[in-house]
């Protein structure tokens, strides 16, 4: 006796591939990446702040909330969007739901309670300032004896 491989069978009935192959439900949706969003962030350090820039785009000011927590600034944000289509035959209303938390480790050179936050054109930019013995001197030529 030989064992013989056999290929899975779609068998849904041709209504439901006609329902997603016709423009009923977006083929974006069928492609939507099953992960949660994370905005992409840039960090950096200056001689006299740190600046953490995050890329989310669509999004307002009043979606964010940030809080430093010890030695841990958290970055939440939460948006929802909503969209509604109606022609003779069809109704459809969309919700779309994307929210996020990320989360950085400060140094000690930061002062937290100077923290500021501005969000403009599709960027979170915060800056962390640092105390003042922390700052770095900048450039300084030593001389040689």
């Amino acid at each position: 006796m030989s064992l013989i491989k056999s290929k899975p069978v779609f068998t849904a009935p041709s209504l439901f591939t006609d329902f997603f192959n016709d423009g009923f439900i977006d083929n974006d949706l069928m492609t939507l990446p099953l992960t949660r969003w994370v905005p992409n962030a840039n960090v950096r350090e200056t001689g006299n702040e740190y600046v953490i820039e995050l890329a989310a785009p669509g999004m307002e000011k009043e979606e964010f909330k940030v809080e430093v927590q010890e030695d841990v600034i958290v970055i939440e944000g939460h948006h929802e969007e909503e969209r509604e289509e109606r022609d003779e035959q069809i109704h459809r209303k969309e919700f779309k739901t994307t929210s996020f938390k990320r989360s950085f480790r400060l140094p000690q050179s930061v002062v937290a309670d100077k923290v500021d936050a501005k969000y403009a054109h599709g960027i979170l930019k915060l800056t962390l300032p640092k105390r003042e013995e922390a700052k770095s001197i900048g450039k300084k030529l030593i001389k040689i004896s």
